[in-house]
Order: C-alpha cells, then sequence, then structure tokens
C-alpha cells in the first residue's frame, strides 16, 4: 500500500471586494473535482452580494451527522473569511491523502481546515444571512461537502430589524424601576453588542454600515435608562407576588399538566398562564415522529428503549432565558411503566435549583 501526504498553506490576503465575493481562484491539489462531484467542490461560485465558503466531514457511519458537521464547517469557514480579512491574514491547512492497493484505483479525501489559533469574535449562528445552500456525500472518498455562503443585503436587513426590536425593548420598559426591568435592560446591551460585532464583521464588505449611527444613539438613550436603575437601591424579586406559566412543547399524560403546576406553587410562586412574569419552559425531543412526552427508541442488539429527553428553562415574560437549560432524562427497556414517576422526582429536584438561579440572575 502507497501513502502520500501532501500539505498546503495558503495565505489569505487582506481585503476583499465590496460584494463580498472574494476570488476563488484555481483549485487546489486537494480540491481537484472528481467528475462525478458538482463543480462548486473544485471552485467556490463567485455572485454579486455573496461570500461562499466549502465545509467537509469525514463520512462516517451516520450519514447526517457528518452533514450537520460539514454544515456548521462551511458555515464557521465564510464567519473565518470575514475574521481573516479584518486581521490581514491567517493560515489555512489543506490536506490530501491518497491510497493505493495494488492493481486497484486509487482513492482520495481532502480535508480543508481553519487552524485552531483563528480568533472568530463574532459567532456564525449570530451572523444572519448565513446558509447552507448544498451538500454532498461522496462514498469513495469517505466524505461530505458542504456549500455555505452569506447574503450580505439580508445580513443587513435582519440587523436592522433587530436593532429595531432593541429600541422597542427599552422604551416598553419604560421608568419601570424593578430588578426585571434592570435584567431586561442588560440584556438589550449584550444584544447592542452583538449587532455591533456583526455591523463591524461586515465592515469589510461595506454592508450595514449605515446602521452605525442609529445603534450609536440607541447604544446612549439605552447607557441612560440603565445607569437610571444601576444607581437605585431596587427591591428584592418578591417570588409570593410573581406568578409563573407553564409552556410546554408536547400534549403532556393526563394529571401531569396539573402536578407541574402545583410544584410551582410549593415553589412559592402563583402559577398563572395568562400573561405570566416568568414562564417555565419545558422542550422535549424524541424520535423519528417528532417530540414526544415518551418516545422509542429501537436497536437491534438490545432491542427497545422507552425514553423521556426534556429541558427545563426559565424564561422572563418576553421570552429571554434566565437560566441554563437543565435537562430531565429518563431511560428504561421493555416498558414505560413507572417513567412518569421517575420523571416527577427529577422534575422536583430540578426546579427549586432553577428557581435559585433567578433570584441568583436577578440580583
Amino acid at each position: 500500500m502507497r501513502w502520500l501526504l501532501l500539505a498546503v498553506l495558503v495565505a489569505v490576503p487582506a481585503g476583499l471586494a465590496a460584494q463580498g465575493a472574494a476570488p476563488a481562484g484555481k483549485p487546489s491539489a486537494a480540491r481537484l473535482a472528481d467528475p462525478g462531484q458538482p463543480g462548486w467542490i473544485g471552485t467556490l461560485p463567485e455572485l454579486p452580494g455573496r461570500l461562499y465558503a466549502l465545509g467537509t466531514a469525514e463520512l462516517g457511519r451516520n450519514e447526517g451527522d457528518a452533514i450537520v458537521r460539514a454544515s456548521d464547517r462551511a458555515r464557521l469557514e465564510v464567519v473565518t473569511r470575514l475574521r481573516a480579512t479584518v486581521q490581514g491574514r491567517t493560515s489555512i491547512t489543506t490536506r490530501s491523502m491518497q491510497t493505493q492497493q495494488q492493481g486497484a484505483k486509487a482513492t482520495g479525501a481532502g480535508d480543508r481546515q481553519v487552524r485552531d489559533e483563528v480568533s472568530v469574535g463574532a459567532r456564525a449562528e449570530d451572523l444572519p444571512g448565513l446558509v447552507v445552500e448544498r451538500t454532498y456525500s461522496d462514498p469513495s472518498a469517505r466524505t461530505v461537502f458542504a456549500l455555505a455562503y452569506l447574503d450580505l443585503a439580508q445580513a443587513r436587513n435582519a440587523l436592522a430589524g433587530r436593532l429595531d426590536q432593541a429600541r422597542e425593548g427599552r422604551v416598553r420598559i419604560g421608568e419601570e424601576q424593578s430588578r426585571k426591568a434592570r435584567w431586561r435592560l442588560r440584556k438589550i446591551q449584550e444584544e447592542l453588542n452583538r449587532i455591533d460585532e456583526s455591523i463591524g464583521l461586515l465592515a469589510v464588505t461595506g454592508a450595514g454600515q449605515d446602521l452605525r449611527p442609529a445603534l450609536q444613539a440607541e447604544r446612549a438613550s439605552l447607557d441612560q435608562a440603565l445607569q437610571r436603575l444601576e444607581d437605585k437601591d431596587l427591591p428584592p424579586l418578591d417570588l409570593a407576588r410573581t406568578s409563573m406559566g407553564l409552556r410546554a412543547n408536547v400534549a403532556l399524560p393526563p394529571g401531569i399538566q396539573g402536578y407541574l403546576e402545583a410544584q410551582i406553587a410549593e415553589c412559592g410562586l402563583p402559577c398563572r398562564n395568562l400573561n405570566p412574569d416568568l414562564i417555565l419552559s419545558l422542550t422535549f425531543s424524541g424520535g423519528t415522529r417528532g417530540p414526544e412526552f415518551i418516545f422509542t427508541d429501537l436497536d437491534v442488539y438490545s432491542g427497545i428503549t422507552y425514553r423521556t429527553e426534556a429541558q427545563l428553562t426559565i424564561l422572563e415574560s418576553g421570552g429571554a432565558a434566565l437560566t441554563r437549560p437543565v435537562p430531565i432524562q429518563v431511560d428504561q427497556f421493555s416498558s414505560p411503566d413507572g417513567m412518569v414517576n421517575q420523571f416527577r422526582r427529577l422534575f422536583e429536584r430540578r426546579l427549586p435549583k432553577l428557581i435559585s438561579e433567578v433570584l441568583t440572575e436577578l440580583q
């Protein structure tokens, strides 16, 4: 067997065209497309107003997982190309490996990865207009390819919408003087920081720069409103006067809804599902049919496993998370009997801790 390992370092030059489409250039040795592969694997598309990038992942036993990994890498590569342009240059390692058995056709696989030391301040999920357009699985190369692009007009318009929402949120708080109002203003401040970072990331393309005056004006107004509350000795959250509603993404089994609402009351909060001050969100996972309270997982070796998988999160009335998601998981072989009681016991332990976390967050 003969092995060939090729490593190529590519310097990314500073400066992208104003429309955001970086020159694709000629395909590297690792990206020479097989005749059966789509052309975008060898040469990235070039369209005005779009910035393209390629992501890859090894094709393992689960093709779906490989597609997700390749898609995530493609999105991150778009962000990294913008960030690299701001910073001037970055290193990209392209590796190509070819194997050949005696008398057999050579096979190869390529992997293009940005080195870990590259700093990407803006998260890919924070950048609007960033989508995966196509994916392609190549079983012979054991590789999944994903093509992502950033639509600059969509990114700018989405950032403008988020800025409007931030302004509306501040106006709704008005003259309210409470720890919840102060917390909401702090969250709006964090959102303005994320918007600012995304606009900065897009600076080299020219997109979104017209939003900077409005962003600066909103930041000044919010800082004034927040400073007024920071200077006050605000009373602590009164649980007895703070209502909590229950939200679940599945139909709960008979009796469970009332039981969970009773547990909320046990923790000292009136349970009210109409315009509550806080929301207890239960997000259930599921099998192939979607979210279910109890779903089945079939394995050819171990047989049927019954599962309940949920995440608990406490939200403020506007939907922003006050706590981190806390999992509740129950697994049982052969029969679902007793799983509801196990879920109840776990819920009883998780809820008081989440409420304590809310009190800490609103200090």
